[in-house]
């Protein structure tokens, strides 16, 4: 049977129900074609991308084989049996399938972003290499898709080539400004370099564009706790210069006299962490302050926190130390209270360090691969 032998209203009512969040429905839709007729090429093809759509992988593959089985000529069919080779792992098969997919139909800009994906997936220098190409086959085929500027930022961001990642996600998001893949992709694309606070406006967008999106929310929860530890750290640093000025102060003066003057060091420190704070998380976005407030309760949450108040309590203790060039009493306390937390902000410096040259030098890399492939 050929995939003529479908109703046409079949397609459009099936990616309906899937843009609109109901796999299940569209797979009721398509079986319901496939009881009918049991070899019907684009029903299979259609319930494929509904198995796929509710993360039922095995299913997935199941009925894709079926339709290139059925229909080895049939561009779509191997298109999606390459998505559902990717999602169990196959990811050597699922290039081939992507290019046989390709091959069948070149002008097919959708057959390109299943390459795409399919070389991703696959990983290592060429494949990714490779899979910039095919985006940017892709883009010269459907310039007006924002799709292909996605797949292509997803291409540059592979190759830590970040701010060509951030043109194509924008790009994209001109053709289509509340197209939830793209504003996921942008606030990823910040997300995962630890730019959690430049990620917020992105990620609330795209809450608002697929507020029952799983994963953006995942993604927005993870956001707000890179950007709560973000803010902390600075106001961390503040506290901690404090304490430090704090114990400098009773060294240099001694008696009531210094205590006062501790005292005004301290406060004027934990005051000026406080008033930063403020106002940092005042310019968050409304749904990123939300998360925070709705998840201090967490370990990872409060832990940003715990460490600003374990400073400010040891500035405080170091400004009425009774005796501030002992090596005893309060400074049991009050040491590692401002010790602890430098630490954890010389280790935090130090990885974002490390991150940083590390994309240095992968985008370094993939620049040498780029330059020497046969279309470079």
């Amino acid at each position: 049977m050929t995939a003529d032998a479908s109703p046409g209203d079949l397609g459009p009512r099936v990616r309906l129900l899937l843009d609109a969040g109901r796999p299940d429905d569209a797979a009721r839709l398509a079986e319901r074609q496939l009881t009918d007729d049991p070899d019907d090429v684009i029903a299979l093809v259609l319930l494929g991308a509904c198995r796929l759509a509710a993360e039922r992988y095995a299913e997935a593959l199941t009925v894709t084989e079926r339709a290139v089985t059925l229909a080895p000529d049939h561009p779509g069919a191997h298109r999606q049996h390459a998505m559902a080779l990717m999602q169990t792992g196959h990811s050597d098969e699922a290039v081939r399938a992507a290019v046989i997919a390709r091959d069948l139909a070149p002008l097919d800009p959708y057959s390109e972003l299943a390459l795409v994906y399919a070389l991703l997936e696959n990983g290592g220098t060429a494949n990714i290499v490779a899979a910039g190409e095919a985006a940017a086959r892709a883009r010269q085929l459907a310039p007006d898709d924002p799709m292909v500027y996605v797949a292509e930022g997803d291409t540059h961001r592979r190759m830590a080539r970040f701010e060509a990642a951030r043109h194509a996600y924008e790009q994209a998001l001109a053709l289509v400004p509340d197209d939830p893949i793209a504003l996921y992709s942008l606030a990823e694309l910040d997300a995962g370099r630890g730019r959690a606070l430049r990620a917020g406006p992105a990620l609330a967008a795209t809450l608002t564009a697929a507020p029952a999106d799983a994963t953006a929310a995942k993604l927005a929860t993870r956001s707000a706790r890179g950007a709560l530890w973000l803010v902390t750290d600075v106001a961390s640093l503040l506290l901690v210069i404090a304490s430090a000025a704090t114990t400098g102060v009773r060294l240099q003066v001694a008696g009531p006299a210094g205590v006062a003057a501790g005292l005004v060091t301290a406060l004027a420190g934990i005051g000026a962490a406080a008033m930063f704070l403020r106002w940092r998380l005042r310019m968050l976005s409304g749904p990123t302050r939300m998360l925070i407030r709705q998840n201090l309760h967490r370990p990872t949450f409060a832990t940003a926190v715990l460490r600003l108040v374990v400073t400010a309590i040891a500035a405080l203790l170091a400004a009425t130390d009774p005796d501030p060039a002992g090596s005893g009493g309060v400074k049991v306390f009050a040491i590692p209270g401002t010790t602890l937390p430098f630490i954890l902000l010389v280790l935090r410096a130090r990885n974002w360090f490390a991150r940083e040259a590390g994309w240095l030098v992968r985008r370094g890399w993939f620049g040498v691969a780029r330059a020497r492939s046969p279309r470079g």
